[in-house]
């Protein structure tokens, strides 16, 4: 086995389907940073990494590839997908696109618990400053609170095309070593507090500007990172 891979193994019996277990664990992979932007992944490994057949990890790769966290190009195999700055366009308006709908919804439908509980997201970023901070930890709180709004805003259909593009953004962020200025992190709590009050108020145009702000700010850090970035996809991309 390659040690490389040792992380994949699996010591308890599989509990769901083989192949679904496989993406379970190859796309915590991916999003953990443990399989990298651009890495080749070779089927006989993973199949021996984790004591299976081929079939499930062939299985597994295509559901990868539907989500858009794995590419496969004929004769070469598949590799973690490379994002470049036409997929962070394309990620970023249908994300704002869909954030915008749930939050009109949320603000219609949702009660002040619901919304409330947003808050409680943002009491956990105001202390994140106060400690050593560690990017993934900040990132991650940052799409809690957005899948939460997008979970209170009773629509079903978006709520499922965002979660699918949750983790297209978190790997955005890992492709280029994304990382955001401690005075952007400030500014964030002030944007999410703010969108909290203005949801409670029920003030829709209020809550819409502070969140198509929040992601036009975010937006342009990843663009600048990629075009500014020193990290380069692997040559056999």
């Amino acid at each position: 086995m390659d040690n490389n891979l040792a992380f994949l193994a699996t010591p308890t019996p599989l509990s769901r389907t083989l192949s679904d277990q496989v993406v379970k664990q190859l796309r915590q992979a991916i999003l953990s940073g443990q399989l990298k932007a651009g890495q080749r992944i070779v089927e006989g490994e993973i199949a021996q990494a984790m004591a299976l057949s081929r079939g499930p990890v062939r299985d597994a790769l295509k559901i990868l590839e539907n989500e858009r966290l794995v590419v496969h190009y004929p004769h070469r195999g598949a590799f973690v997908a490379w994002l470049t700055l036409r997929d962070a366009e394309e990620i970023y308006s249908l994300r704002e696109a869909l954030e915008v709908l749930a939050l009109h919804n949320a603000i219609k439908y949702a009660t002040e618990e619901q919304i409330s509980e947003l808050g409680q997201i943002v009491a956990q970023m105001i202390v994140l400053p106060q400690l050593e901070y560690l990017q993934p930890e900040a990132a991650d709180l940052d799409l809690e609170f957005h899948h939460a709004l997008c979970c209170i805003s009773g629509h079903d259909r978006v709520r499922a095309a965002w979660t699918a593009l949750r983790d297209q953004v978190r790997l955005l962020m890992l492709t280029h070593g994304i990382q955001q200025p401690r005075e952007l992190r400030e500014s964030a709590v002030t944007w999410h507090q703010r969108l909290v009050d203005a949801m409670l108020q029920r003030d829709g145009q209020a809550a819409e500007t502070v969140l198509r702000e929040h992601l036009a700010t975010s937006f342009a850090i990843t663009s600048t990172a990629i075009r500014e970035g020193k990290l380069e996809p692997p040559s056999d991309l």
